[in-house]
């Protein structure tokens, strides 16, 4: 009730007083506050360690983030087969190969591309690289047995290339 009689009288003098009672209100809750509030200890620094312990403690940690690296790897990140073939003989090939192929075990990590360039009208060139080494270049024939045929020597080629 005293807080509202000083906060609506309008004189100049009034509102002097209120101002004054306000401010010593103010300070008298703000020292309240600060005494009622629990201290908190001041944060301790770590000693220095030396240079030694330092180093080593960075070796094992980046040996066992490098381990655990390995480890996480799926059968996800074992291997990439990339399509970049354009015709649907192409592609056709393609699916042939990625239906066969089956990576030798401990291969990991390797890269194969077929990639195709057009040939003469109904056939295709398809290339196929493994690792970023060519291994094989030939004339596809849209007859489905002779492709099947090429696609089962290059699964050949690729998984000897991968031993």
């Amino acid at each position: 009730m005293l807080l509202t009689r000083l906060l609506f009288g309008c004189t100049a003098t009034r509102w002097r007083v209120r101002k004054a009672v306000l401010s010593s209100l103010l300070l008298a809750t703000t020292a309240v506050c600060a005494q009622q509030a629990p201290r908190q200890p001041a944060p301790k620094t770590p000693a220095a360690l030396p240079a030694a312990q330092v180093e080593e403690a960075l070796r094992l940690l980046l040996r066992a983030d490098s381990t655990n690296q390995l480890r996480s790897r799926g059968p996800e990140s074992a291997g990439l087969v990339i399509d970049q073939t354009i015709t649907k003989l192409g592609r056709d090939f393609f699916d042939l190969f990625y239906v066969a192929f089956e990576p030798p075990a401990g291969s990991a990590d390797y890269t194969i591309t077929i990639t195709e360039r057009p040939g003469r009208v109904g056939s295709a060139l398809v290339a196929l690289t493994v690792n970023d080494v060519d291994l094989l270049e030939m004339p596809l024939s849209p007859q489905y047995e002779q492709m099947a045929g090429a696609a089962a020597e290059a699964v050949a080629m690729a998984q000897s290339q991968l031993l």
